[in-house]
């Protein structure tokens, strides 16, 4: 029984699909590579102290004001083992520290301010880590708070925090790119005499 090939071709609707694709993916490459950059910066911190270990990621703004700070804009990780579920918002005082508010930024030599950053866990504790450069030697304090009980307590801690390496937005981009290209690549392949079917 002789054999018959059968090519196959896209469906119309298919065609229609992928011919506007490169065009589509173009433009969105020009508009992304157009906009400014806006990314953002990871950092890796942690203090500790006696009865205290604290330690995570912050996320900042990519550019840093004119005394070289940058601000916090996000912060995840662990104290004593407990979540920390959200940055205490510029420019407030963690529950139980009024008025002393914080403002959230770090340099990139690892200073924070006296006002500090703060947080709040899962559990229910607040933290204000702060530089309390009034003391001699000026040393790092962490104030922490649990309104539900209510308790207080501040210890001095051994606290770094530097940059973690992350790629840059348009690495992200073009990896974006090259594979839309791929794929298209790839459906444009099972063209004419490409693609065929054996049946018996």
């Amino acid at each position: 029984m002789p054999i018959e090939y059968r090519r196959h071709r896209p469906t119309y609707r298919l065609q229609k699909y992928l011919m506007p694709m490169p065009m589509a993916w173009a433009a969105l490459a020009a508009t992304l590579c157009a906009a400014p950059a806006q990314a953002a910066l990871l950092w890796d911190w942690q203090y500790v102290a006696s009865g205290v270990d604290a330690r995570g990621t912050l996320t900042t703004a990519d550019n840093a004001d004119a005394d070289g700070y940058y601000l916090v804009t996000g912060i995840t990780g662990l104290r004593n083992g407990d979540s920390i579920v959200s940055l205490q918002p510029h420019g407030t005082a963690i529950p139980g520290n009024e008025p002393f508010a914080v403002d959230n930024l770090v340099r990139a030599d690892g200073r924070l301010t006296t006002h500090g950053i703060g947080y709040a866990t899962a559990g229910g504790t607040y933290a204000n880590l702060f530089l309390a450069s009034w003391l001699s030697p000026a040393a790092y304090v962490e104030f922490s708070s649990v309104p539900a009980v209510p308790s207080t307590a501040e210890v001095q801690v051994s606290f770094s925090v530097m940059p973690s390496s992350v790629p840059e937005p348009a690495t992200f981009l073009m990896a974006a790119l090259g594979g839309a290209a791929l794929w298209l690549r790839r459906g444009r392949g099972a063209g004419p005499g490409r693609a065929a079917d054996r049946r018996a």
